[in-house]
């Protein structure tokens, strides 16, 4: 099985947001041990080193840099013309924000099974299993 990583559940890890990072850590764990795939896009790492880079803090650039890298089973997946077409067409289809459609694109375009998110807006999207920390 492979599970496309998507930006919060990443954040509420390192930050320790409330009972999602618990939870999020637990799913993490079961699927590293029973040697699930995970991946995500530089999508992804660049969200998560927005809010660090704004407050100049090179010690959280390293650490979300360090935990996305040491998490997934493969290299990141760079946005390539394939994803953007899909995108476009999830844009469109589904009325999802720009970076929403193309992490969803991404994920299809990885040839995940389950894209694992905290956006209940995105359970829509009818060409992958989304999973929710809720």
């Amino acid at each position: 099985m492979k599970i496309f990583l998507d930006t919060s559940p990443l954040i509420y890890l390192i930050e320790g947001t409330t009972r999602y990072a618990d939870r999020t850590e637990i799913q993490l764990r079961k699927w590293i041990s029973s040697d699930t795939t995970l991946t995500t896009s530089t999508l992804t790492l660049m969200e998560l080193l927005i809010a660090p880079q704004r407050q100049g803090d090179s010690h959280m650039v390293n650490k979300y840099r360090a935990l996305i890298l040491g998490l997934v089973s493969e290299p990141l997946i760079e946005l390539n013309q394939e994803i953007a077409e899909k995108a476009a067409e999830i844009r469109a289809d589904y009325g999802f924000k720009t970076p929403d459609s193309i992490q969803l694109a991404t994920a299809a375009y990885s040839g995940a099974d389950v894209f694992y998110t905290n956006d209940l807006k995105l359970s829509r999207f009818n060409e992958l299993t989304i999973l929710t920390i809720d």
